[in-house]
């Protein structure tokens, strides 16, 4: 039995929940639409004592942390390649994994949470002014290196794909009054193409709190 904790909106859940379609993997989802409050449940505080999300139980096999599931998912069901097979494709996926993690999510969760999660007249518009242009820089150094690659880790779609293509679908629905964003030609390619993908356009592609 596979289980996901937590709400679709999440967009650490959305990882996890991408990685299982991509997968082709049955799970039951647990609060699926955040109506239930699982994590503020003593059940759920003794799958994870930190009371985040997600929480994977594959099979008795609990896990915490979005990325650290994505990884596992991908080395537990190699039939699904999402694991790339050559160590430098497999170094990149991990980097730009943890670049999503790290320096994109450091500026972009202020301007998600200031945009879309606080009231007009609570925002700090300097501050998110400031962290949009720390969002551009970063998705310049994305864009530079998608330069003749379809994929983060090359030809084919792989587990480096599913944060960073997170990411990138809150960048792009992000309001473009605010935004500005610049040309970005080669993340708007592999944004496209990501696109076509079904779990990305299910689980993904959702209207912003």
């Amino acid at each position: 039995m596979r289980t996901l904790y937590g709400r679709i909106s999440s967009i650490n859940v959305q990882k996890a929940v991408w990685a299982l379609g991509e997968l082709g993997l049955e799970f039951d989802w647990i609060d699926k639409d955040g109506t239930v409050g699982s994590i503020d449940s003593a059940e759920y505080r003794e799958l994870n004592p930190a009371a985040q999300i997600p929480t994977i139980d594959d099979n008795g096999i609990i896990l915490r942390q979005s990325n650290a599931i994505v990884r596992y998912l991908a080395h537990r069901y190699p039939e699904g390649g999402l694991c790339p097979s050559e160590p430098q494709a497999q170094a990149e996926a991990e980097r730009w994994m943890e670049w999503q993690a790290t320096d994109l999510w450091s500026c972009m969760r202020p301007v998600f949470w200031g945009l879309i999660r606080t009231k007009p007249e609570d925002r700090d518009m300097e501050t998110i002014a400031q962290n949009i242009e720390v969002c551009h820089q970063e998705m310049a150094l994305l864009n530079d290196f998608l330069d003749g690659r379809a994929y983060i880790a090359g030809d084919q779609f792989s587990m480096g794909d599913i944060p960073t293509g997170c990411a990138a679908y809150r960048y792009y629905a992000l309001p473009e009054k605010e935004m500005a964003r610049p040309d970005l030609p080669h993340v708007q390619s592999w944004y496209e193409r990501l696109s076509e993908r079904q779990s990305f356009r299910d689980y993904i592609m959702l209207p912003l709190e």
